[in-house]
């Protein structure tokens, strides 16, 4: 993680294309992981890249990561928890395309 800060949500998306592949198994793996890891693991409704999904993107510091399956589960709670990130799973995203995608997040980061 950049400087150190500490992933504080991690969204991932349960919707449609991201949810027939596999979206939701990673979400409830992810939950179960990070259950004590005071990161908050939320369902979203789409970031608007079905074709490279399931997607998950760490908040505040805007990693993107696609095409997640359920055996990245692990690699991935071992990056909010303060390791590296997961190279082969992250998408480069502008910052405006990751503000865009991020339109109704509750704010509550």
């Amino acid at each position: 993680m950049s400087g150190g800060e500490r992933v504080k949500t991690c969204y991932v998306c349960t919707y449609a294309i991201c949810e027939k592949w596999g979206g939701q198994v990673v979400l409830d793996g992810l939950q179960a992981r990070l259950a004590d890891s005071g990161c908050r693991v939320k369902r979203y409704l789409c970031f608007g890249a079905c074709a490279m999904g399931p997607n998950v993107v760490l908040m505040p510091q805007g990693t993107w990561y696609s095409d997640v399956q359920a055996g990245d589960i692990e690699d991935i709670a071992a990056h909010i928890e303060g390791g590296e990130p997961v190279e082969r799973l992250v998408r480069e995203v502008e910052a405006d395309t990751l503000r865009m995608a991020l339109w109704m997040v509750d704010g509550t980061e």
